[in-house]
């Protein structure tokens, strides 16, 4: 078979609209048979940050527990989680969720009858531990289950629905929405969430490492500088930053609240936008976490001269914060799949969520206690300092991001192990893919002819509907869009 032309520009567009189908962002990613896991993992962190923990808690909302319970739940929750991803194999992931789940639901009813304070404290403490064992039944799957595609829509969907949440909270005080309205609404959302536990399926992980790799990858020890940083994104953004941002509220009378909401959706939309168009998207959000807090933390320096600057700093924080989280949890689902390795998770929650998120509860409950501009500009200027260095320092994070194959990977709609993976989206036949793999090796038409026992003609067939499916007219091209396969080689 004579191999036709190439067009003019063709191998470019082609991989143009390779790359677009393949973007992470391209929705048609999402798989049916993830759809619980990804709602469940979007519903339920969206219902433990808005009403269980420290870092959304407000006077200006009538929230299901009150700052003294919230701080307790905040902290078991952390300590539960942490404890619990040491105990669990990967595969024990949906009993660790349903025991949980049973557990939340028998001990929150315990909470919402109870009259007593230490009961109700008691139960607030039994709750925390539930949402621990839950937390990480949830998130087992979260990783090694979902795709890339999976992951980012299931993070920062969940930030636009803790935004919502809310902004409703918000609303409710507004119209007096009476405390009890509000536990129900709380109640049947982390129902909602739960109840998503009971299409889990036990093997779904082993399902999917077939088609990744089985044993753990050996991770390179740059790849930890990941960890480091994203323990100062919480311990700034959410311990640091939300200690001043509960005193500027407090201070000003100021609308703060809608605009730190307002922010956090833009960061959601932001963070979208930027994997759609940016190669490199890591560093770019990274910039961005950093600079906007920066920023924010310089506003907020003059918001007794210029109140204003308080409704700037409340939007700044609230991009900075949103972009930042979502980072935080993606990139820890990368390269978990990626290596696959639950030594890394063990390590990384531990030191970024559990010890950054303590270290910010701590930091950040003594800031709002102090409540004063003394100690606010105190952390101002040090979070300032740490922010401008990691600006400075911004280089070797990007150079270290171009050597590693979790930063590339993140931009595609899953983790790329197999160097078969890249086919499957194509929907080749098998003989179709034999074909393409043969080719790809160097082989001509006609040796592949012999080596499959099928006729010359039989080959050509094959190789004109593959090139239709794969939208490409030759075999160049077909080198082109498969060049890392053939790297791999």
């Amino acid at each position: 078979m004579s191999q036709p032309n190439m067009p003019i520009g063709g191998p470019t567009r082609q991989h143009s609209s390779t790359y677009e189908k393949n973007n992470v962002i391209n929705i048609k990613g999402i798989r049916e048979q993830n759809l619980p896991y990804l709602i469940a993992w979007l519903v339920f962190c969206a219902w433990v940050i808005v009403f269980a923990v420290w870092w959304t808690e407000s006077p200006l909302i009538n929230p299901v527990f009150k700052t003294e319970i919230r701080n307790l739940t905040h902290f078991v929750f952390l300590i539960s989680s942490a404890v619990f991803i040491f105990l669990i194999r990967k595969e024990w992931h949906l009993i660790f969720s349903r025991i949980g789940a049973i557990s939340i639901i028998l001990s929150m009813g315990t909470f919402l009858m109870a009259k007593n304070a230490y009961v109700q404290k008691l139960s607030a403490i039994v709750i925390a531990i539930a949402l621990g064992s839950v937390n990480i039944g949830i998130f087992i799957p979260y990783v090694f289950t979902l795709n890339n595609t999976e992951k980012i829509f299931a993070v920062v969907g969940s930030h636009i629905l803790i935004n919502l949440l809310l902004f409703l909270q918000l609303s409710g005080v507004t119209i007096n929405l009476a405390h009890q309205w509000v536990l129900i609404i709380s109640f049947a959302i982390l129902i909602l969430a739960l109840s998503f536990i009971l299409f889990f399926k036990k093997d779904s992980i082993s399902l999917e490492s077939k088609l990744n790799s089985e044993e753990p990858v050996e991770i390179p020890f740059r790849i930890y500088l990941t960890a480091f940083f994203n323990f100062f994104v919480i311990v700034l953004t959410k311990g640091v930053g939300h200690g001043i941002f509960h005193i500027t509220m407090e201070l000003t009378g100021m609308p703060v609240l809608i605009w730190y909401i307002a922010g956090s959706v833009f960061g959601c939309i932001a963070y979208i936008l930027i994997y759609a168009v940016s190669k490199r998207a890591f560093i770019w959000l990274a910039n961005i976490t950093f600079a906007s807090v920066t920023m924010a933390i310089l506003c907020n320096a003059l918001v007794m001269q210029i109140p204003i600057m308080a409704l700037i700093f409340a939007f700044l924080l609230g991009l900075g914060s949103t972009v930042g989280m979502i980072n935080v949890y993606y990139i820890m689902g990368i390269i978990g799949k990626k290596y696959n390795s639950i030594r890394y998770l063990r390590f990384s929650y531990l030191y970024i969520v559990v010890l950054g998120g303590i270290a910010g509860l701590l930091i950040g409950n003594h800031i709002t206690h102090v409540n004063t501009l003394k100690i606010s500009n105190l952390f101002s200027l040090i979070a300032t300092l740490v922010m401008l260095s990691f600006l400075i320092v911004s280089p070797l994070f990007a150079s270290s991001e171009i050597e590693d194959d979790w930063a590339k990977d993140s931009h595609s709609m899953d983790i790329d192990n197999d160097p078969y993976s890249m086919f499957r989206k194509y929907n080749l036949s098998k003989r179709e893919l034999e074909v393409c793999k043969l080719l790809l090796d160097g082989y001509t038409m006609r040796q592949i002819s012999a080596m499959l026992s099928i006729s010359y003609s039989t080959v050509n067939t094959y190789c004109t509907s593959s090139y239709r499916k794969l939208e490409i007219n030759s075999r160049t091209e077909l080198l082109l869009l498969f060049k890392d396969y053939v790297l791999k080689q």
